[in-house]
């Protein structure tokens, strides 16, 4: 291998900064969800997620990425329930406020949409989503700045699965309209 073949492959290898790698990211799509549980005292918690992803049909699983300084991220512990509601585009509102962008704070956030809980009572739902998953944290890793939350499915209610989806790509708010008429 050339000299310069060499110091290509290792140009490859620096990490690409983090200016660039924010505006890469934003050209991706993300379905935005909100993700809930319960703080130590029993207060709903909630932020605005568009790092969900499935993870695993057997056992059913997903995996959400959360700033660790984010006050949800100590309740998401090994064992600890936790909710995935999935937005639909009508409720551009509730993605704000749980993502910061409005005024709201700590619960007064969950005066956005109608919320109640699930059976068991563990975790706030999120009434005219899409879908909400119900999890149980499986497992934490740590990564730099965020945990990789892995969560076992332990239910999935379907409330207005017909709705647009609420997505977020180039730093805005947007939906998905079908390509080809169903």
């Amino acid at each position: 291998m050339s000299k310069a073949t060499t110091e290509m492959v290792k140009d490859r290898r620096k990490p690409a900064g983090s200016a660039p790698f924010k505006l890469g990211m934003r050209t991706l799509v993300g379905a935005v969800s909100i993700v809930t549980t319960h703080g130590s005292g029993g207060a709903p918690l909630g932020l605005t997620a568009t790092s969900v992803s499935s993870l695993s049909a057997e056992p059913p699983s997903l995996l959400v990425c959360v700033n660790r300084q984010k006050e949800i991220a100590a309740a998401l512990s090994p064992g600890a329930a936790f909710a995935v509601n999935v937005l639909t585009a009508r409720q551009v509102l509730i993605a704000q406020a749980f993502g910061g962008q409005l005024s709201a704070r700590g619960n007064d956030r969950f005066a956005h949409g109608t919320w109640h809980r699930s059976r068991d009572g563990e975790v706030p739902l999120l009434l005219d989503c899409r879908a909400a998953f119900e999890c149980t944290v499986a497992d934490v890793h740590d990564y730099k700045t965020h945990h990789i939350v892995i969560g076992t499915v332990t239910d999935v209610h379907f409330f207005a699965h017909d709705e647009p989806p609420l997505a977020y790509c180039d730093g805005e708010y947007r939906t998905l309209v079908p390509l080809t008429p169903s």
